[in-house]
């Protein structure tokens, strides 16, 4: 008998780690003979730009509508079913209690064919009624609830058979919510596929999508940074790369056209939606990396605006680049200060830890080489292993 699963994610039209995330977990599924569904209304075509940009296998990814349709808030603690909830809380409007509780039923309905339920939330708490349910939490929160949604909240929680986070830091936080339950699986990164064996350049780099919204990555910060470096310090002959993601047209996206007069007359490169081969070859050409999501960010007050795991960290290491990252969020689970790469707070620390490599490179070359053995333990088979042990 054919085992099925489903697939939700209401940011996938963003592209971003969360959707590496699920639809690497789509990929492995499909891999080991599950048929896999993807609830999902919109672009069809988006798939294919995601096997793209990730290098994934969907070919055989079935999308089904939408039955969740859930628009996400800047991750505000949003019931989807907030509605109901007001109407039972004070009894009125019989009608749309009568209509919510039709919609729960198709839900049933629909989520008991699957024997495994994916779903990434922005914040709120689904009703899952798979025969096995993973609530996927990649943002860590603080707990706001009331007493009314903390209730419903505790039945949801016994609808799942796991929440996965995707870093301590996030399960920090979440298992202040639903400790029973919280599971670390970090992200997937597909280390092999990364090559760190040609000619290096001298070249900073740093991967981020060009935003400034929700955990931006604070590209100003290090461009005001860079600066330093070649005035300030003297340093010449590098060159800093910034490359990221844009779901508007380049025209159009105010905070690129922001980063790029800010780098005006600095040696600063910008590419924007590269496809996997053109990243991969940037990895592979550059030595030092550079991250600043959460600089300035209280985590403990806002823990959201942080980098929850960090990806691109593992991607430069395991493309043999030593990181100079920022201490924060999940940062601090991928890189051993001082070992494999740097950690800073300040802005001095960065300019000075990265002066430290420019100038040393025999120390340059030895926390390349650990960089190379440690980004192992995030290996996409790693993952693989994990994924499958825990959905059983």
């Amino acid at each position: 008998m054919i085992k099925r699963a489903a697939i939700y994610d209401p940011y996938l039209d963003t592209l971003g780690g969360g959707e590496r995330y699920c639809l690497t977990v789509a990929e492995i599924l499909l891999k080991n003979h599950y048929q896999v569904d993807l609830f999902w209304s919109g672009d069809s075509s988006l798939i294919s730009k995601a096997e793209t940009r990730f290098s994934l296998d969907l070919s055989k990814l079935n999308i089904v509508s939408d039955i969740y349709q859930v628009k996400p808030q800047k991750l505000a603690m949003i019931e989807e079913n907030e509605n109901f909830v007001n109407s039972v809380s004070h009894l009125v409007n019989p009608q749309k209690i009568n209509f919510k509780f039709k919609q729960i039923f198709q839900k049933i309905s629909n989520n008991r064919q699957y024997d495994v339920i994916f779903y990434l939330s922005d914040g709120s708490l689904p009703f899952l009624f798979g025969k096995k349910n993973f609530l996927h939490v990649q943002v860590p929160l603080i707990k706001k609830d009331s007493k009314l949604d903390d209730i419903l909240g505790q039945v949801k929680n016994r609808l799942y058979t796991n929440i996965i986070c995707n870093s301590q830091f996030t399960a920090k936080f979440q298992k202040k919510i639903s400790n029973q339950k919280v599971l670390v699986l970090y992200p997937p990164v597909d280390v092999d596929k990364f090559d760190s064996h040609q000619t290096k350049e001298n070249i900073i780099l740093s991967v981020g999508r060009f935003d400034n919204i929700l955990n931006a990555k604070k590209q100003d910060v290090l461009i005001d940074a860079f600066r330093s470096l070649i005035v300030r310090e003297k340093i010449d002959n590098w060159k800093l790369v910034l490359i990221g993601g844009s779901l508007l047209e380049p025209k159009n996206n105010s905070y690129l056209q922001y980063l790029e007069k800010k780098a005006t007359n600095l040696p600063v490169e910008f590419i924007v939606n590269p496809p996997f081969n053109i990243l991969r070859e940037q990895y592979s050409k550059s030595k030092i990396y550079w991250h600043a999501a959460g600089y300035d960010v209280d985590e403990n007050i806002h823990p959201e605006n942080t980098e929850h795991f960090g990806i691109t960290v593992v991607e430069a290491m395991a493309s043999g680049l030593v990181p100079v990252v920022i201490s924060k969020g999940g940062i601090p689970e991928i890189v051993d200060n001082g070992v494999n790469g740097f950690l800073w707070q300040t802005t001095d620390e960065l300019i000075l830890k990265t002066l430290n490599l420019i100038k040393n490179p025999d120390t340059l070359k030895l926390m390349s080489q650990q960089s190379l053995i440690n980004c192992q333990q995030f290996s996409k088979d790693n993952f693989e292993k994990k994924l499958l042990s825990i959905i059983g």
